[in-house]
């Protein structure tokens, strides 16, 4: 079987696990075609190949399908965690594909987004994680108001109900945007936040205020963002990628094997990333942009009480 071929087989077969995992019960086999740009028939091959592998399926009245619990659970975690050594030869694989430099890089990122779950943890994998995704996705479809049960605040320390008309999930980031209804204004919700979600048959009445806003890779979610420039050693990089994961895309190497460069856009207040400066100051961080960074970094310095 040709490169191609046989790359582009793995790589759908992997998405596609995802797919279900992700939103069990939401697709039929038809719905799952038309997705991928596939034959029926060629689904159904794949999941020949999920039961083969030891993986156990279903699915419902509406002939939608989805993975037994934990059993299944157990199996992704044994098939998408990657050595190094894997990791190398599948971005091999890619460079000798016939294709463009730029598509070639493409693919990596899309692989690294596929196959990076410390961006999200196992733990996110389990079912109550996917019931609360699979929950907020149908009600966006539907457009329903649904309550965020439980939900723990950072900003107030509270613990509440929020009613909420969900219209982006974005679980990837471990995100809701929505619609708090009490408040009756655009709020960001972790996820992982909240125990569960609560459907409603309310409909939505505040659409013409969604409004769906870049999150940057320390979580914060802001349309100002400004441009940053850092120079890290090694131990800071470890440091950066261990607290904020998303970040991994924006860190390239340096000529100096020692040091690597972190550049991207970031909120405006710099949340996050001034707390991972100050905090790590002494592993050898340098700002080479943009002189506001540097000057509010001084501003919270000058704020220190010893």
């Amino acid at each position: 079987m040709p490169k191609d071929n046989e790359y582009g087989t793995k790589i759908r077969l992997l998405r596609l696990l995802r797919t279900i995992i992700e939103q069990p019960k939401r697709y039929t086999k038809q719905e799952l075609a038309a997705l991928y740009n596939r034959h029926a028939d060629t689904i159904t091959g794949d999941f020949e190949a999920f039961v083969n592998a030891g993986f156990e399926m279903d699915y419902d009245e509406k002939y939608r399908y989805y993975f037994i619990k934990d059993k299944t659970l157990k199996k992704a975690g044994e098939l998408l965690y990657f050595s190094e050594e894997e990791r190398a030869l599948l971005y091999e694989a890619i460079d000798n594909l016939r294709t463009t430099p730029e598509r070639q890089s493409a693919l990596k990122q899309k692989l690294h987004s596929l196959y990076d779950y410390s961006r999200l943890g196992f733990a996110n994998l389990r079912k109550p994680y996917l019931t609360k995704i699979d929950l907020l996705k149908q009600a966006k479809d539907e457009k329903k108001m649904v309550v965020l049960e439980e939900y723990h605040s950072s900003n107030s320390s509270q613990v509440s109900d929020r009613l909420v008309e969900p219209f982006h999930v974005a679980a990837e980031d471990d995100m809701l945007h929505a619609y708090e209804v009490d408040k009756k204004v655009i709020r960001h919700f972790r996820i992982t936040r909240f125990v569960r979600v609560k459907p409603t048959d309310r409909p939505w009445e505040f659409e013409r205020h969604h409004n769906v806003m870049n999150t940057d890779p320390f979580r914060i979610v802001t349309n100002q963002q400004v441009n940053v420039h850092l120079r890290l050693s090694v131990g800071a990089r470890n440091e950066l990628l261990e607290r904020y994961p998303l970040t991994r895309k924006y860190i390239e190497p340096t000529d100096n094997p020692n040091f690597f460069d972190f550049q991207a856009n970031v909120n405006h207040n710099f949340y996050g990333l001034s707390n991972f400066i100050l905090g790590f100051y002494h592993l050898d961080i340098q700002v080479l942009a943009p002189d506001a960074l540097c000057e509010h970094l001084r501003r919270e310095v000058e704020k220190m009480k010893f």
